[in-house]
């Protein structure tokens, strides 16, 4: 348990949540409080809680409790109910006890401090973004999954942050290939982890009244079974009959998990950039990479048609932009650029750096290929002063300042999707014709996602519930909407397609773009079914496919947007806020 939750003689596990604060519209919108899950496992598996409140009207803060933008979740006592505490000047936040374990008796099992949670002036900016989209009759609320965020017990493993980061580090040069030593060295790095969360939060199989969570191993009950059920509790809690639910990401795998175990239970549910929950669960890793080699040739596209102007490596044709690029990077790999006095530290610029790179870049294009040109040419030129300046996060800068948990990173990814997965173990041979297969089909993005069977192969904690059953549902209370791109790098449209055909009376909305998950590119067509979806529950026609409002490097594709109604003009904008929030998805 974390300090000041020594109100309970059992273990504990929490959760965090803001509410709204406008005492004119508490009765009314107490009924459609929306859940938008945007889980981030790379940087902890985090699904946001909030809940927008006028500052206006909202009561006096106590500054005990708020120190803007930081705020003590621990300084919140963890309760049975939701108790709204106000924080962050315009939101309420709460910590939410639950049990750890939902097959024990209610008597014996610990619980969990959950915390609902409310972010700094930044993600207060995007929380109303998605209110504009979704309109004015629903509340945003998130959380943070087990283990996850300020939800205790936490995920980490390692001692301190900075230890954490400067392994990292170590492994920095970690993209595999069978014919040198990286898959050796990834095994043996992969190894460390299963083994530190193997000790920090394996447990020791002691399950008695009196026991800590410590001995009965928080990291055996993180698994998404036990998260959906959470899902479901904190919706009892809010007085919701039904879930009301928008899920990116994992959230999609999180949105499919609930909806077959709870399929009475689906209010209103979105699931937008959708990993096949089956593939996942399999823990075969395989389906993902479908599309991806189409969002890298996007690069070039894109630069051609935006021009000089707009794409400084643009040339005459698709085919010499690419040309240009592989150039830049041959010489990458055989000079890497030495960056003496980048800000976070010296470093060395390699065509592996920027590899990983452009596949995060592949996530979010319209925001992200720009900042990929800028580099390229400044690796073609030369220009250390500019690399240094694009490449901060190359290195890290070790300072005695300790971020509190809830800011720092986790190794929730091996608790949550190896522990939800099949039990892996790694045999050379099937590794290497995964390894090929996987490469077939994108030869770009293998190398770097290849990782995962490792890190599952490599891990020893079992969760005590892992739900087998049915990844379907006959019969949902409401139909759910499945939203995905055309080119999604990482939950491609072929499982999407998949997802919408296990749950009967489910609606496809295609987007027509490239990047994870709808809001990576900005759409008023995707966004005005979103909110009709949420409103009435009205379902796109079959066959619907939205445009997009802006491309990368060629920027808005309305020759006027002067022209645009007021309604679609404010719409626009908050779409393009939210494209910061774009969710990564697996431990990259």
């Amino acid at each position: 348990m974390q300090k000041g939750d020594s109100y309970q003689t059992l273990p504990s596990t929490v959760v965090s949540a803001p509410a709204p604060a406008h005492p004119g519209l508490q009765t009314r919108w107490i009924r459609t409080r929306l859940f938008v899950s945007f889980v981030f496992i790379c940087i902890g598996t985090r699904s946001i809680i909030h809940t927008w409140r006028d500052s206006k009207t909202a009561p006096a803060v106590d500054s005990q409790l708020v120190a803007d933008p930081e705020f003590d979740w621990f300084t919140l006592t963890p309760s049975e109910d939701i108790k709204w505490t106000p924080c962050f000047s315009d939101f309420k936040c709460a910590r939410l006890i639950l049990p750890l374990d939902y097959l024990s008796p209610p008597a014996p099992g610990p619980t969990q401090p959950s915390r609902f949670r409310c972010y700094p002036p930044q993600i207060r900016r995007i929380t109303r973004k998605f209110s504009s989209v979704i309109g004015p009759a629903h509340d945003i609320l998130g959380f943070d999954p087990r283990g996850t965020g300020a939800s205790t017990p936490s995920a980490q493993c390692f001692d301190s942050d900075s230890q954490h980061k400067i392994f990292g580090l170590q492994g920095r040069d970690d993209i595999l290939n069978l014919s040198d030593g990286s898959v050796a060295m990834a095994r043996s790095r992969e190894s460390i982890i299963g083994q530190r969360c193997q000790a920090a939060l394996g447990g020791n199989g002691k399950e008695e009244i009196g026991a800590t969570v410590d001995e009965w191993g928080g990291g055996r009950f993180m698994s998404t079974a036990s998260v959906a059920t959470d899902m479901l509790k904190i919706t009892e809690k809010l007085g919701q009959e039904k879930l009301q639910y928008w899920g990116f990401s994992y959230g999609s795998v999180l949105g499919q998990y609930f909806s077959a175990m709870y399929p009475d239970k689906v209010g209103r549910v979105i699931i937008d950039g959708v990993y096949d929950a089956y593939n996942y669960r399999a823990g075969l890793w395989n389906s993902n990479l479908a599309d991806t080699d189409a969002v890298v040739d996007s690069f070039y596209t894109f630069c051609h048609q935006g021009g000089s102007v707009k794409c400084p490596l643009y040339e005459l044709s698709v085919d010499q932009i690419k040309d240009r690029v592989d150039s830049i990077m041959d010489r990458l790999e055989a000079d890497p650029i030495a960056l003496p006095f980048a800000s976070t530290g010296p470093t060395v610029f390699t065509k592996h750096d920027f590899v990983k790179m452009l596949f995060r870049a592949t996530y979010k294009p319209t925001a992200q290929f720009s900042d990929i040109a800028k580099i390229l040419v400044s690796a073609e030129s030369s220009n250390t002063t500019a690399l240094a300046e694009l490449t901060t996060k190359l290195s890290f800068e070790c300072t005695c300042k300790q971020d509190p948990a809830w800011l720092v990173d986790t190794q929730a990814f091996y608790f949550i999707a190896c522990g939800d997965a099949e039990t892996v173990s790694f045999d050379p041979d099937a590794y290497r014709t995964f390894f090929e297969e996987l490469y077939s089909v994108s030869p770009f993005a293998a190398p770097i996602w290849a990782v995962h069977i490792i890190q599952c192969s490599q891990w020893s904690i079992r969760p005590k519930w892992r739900y087998t059953g049915p990844l379907a549902a006959n019969n949902t209370a409401h139909p759910l909407l499945v939203i995905s791109p055309t080119y999604d790098p990482v939950c491609p449209l072929s499982d999407a397609r998949k997802v919408h055909a296990r749950y009967a009376g489910a609606g496809l909305l295609v987007q027509d773009s490239y990047g994870h998950c709808s809001i990576a590119s900005p759409s008023i067509c995707t966004a005005k079914h979103v909110r009709t979806y949420f409103e009435n529950g009205t379902l796109p026609e079959e066959g619907t496919v939205c445009e997009v409002d802006e491309l990368p490097f060629v920027g808005s594709v309305h020759s006027q947007v002067e022209a645009m109604s007021v309604e679609d003009r404010e719409l626009l904008d908050a779409l393009k806020g939210l494209v910061d929030v774009v969710p990564m998805f697996g431990n990259i």
